[in-house]
């Protein structure tokens, strides 16, 4: 999955960006039913932006029925939250 970026004055917000790319993959069967998306953390660090952009993206996405978060624990006990393709 390959997510890129404009500068806000070209592509709009970052979030909006994100949403609107990872809606394109989902949509054109490139992400399909099951997949995990990367965790927000993740993806914002790769991306060099704020963790709050990518989680505003998954919410939207979450929103329009195209994903869902499951939140659970991890091996360490430690709380978790996973997101996935729908």
């Amino acid at each position: 999955m390959d997510i890129r970026l404009k500068d806000r004055a070209e592509g709009g917000p970052h979030y909006l960006q994100i949403r609107e790319q990872l809606e394109a993959l989902i949509r054109e069967r490139q992400l399909a039913p099951g997949d995990p998306l990367p965790s927000p953390t993740s993806l914002a660090n790769k991306l060099s932006i704020d963790k709050g952009e990518v989680q505003r993206a998954y919410f939207e996405l979450e929103h329009a029925g195209l994903v869902s978060k499951k939140t659970g624990k991890d091996f360490l006990g430690k709380e978790k939250t996973t997101y996935t393709v729908k």
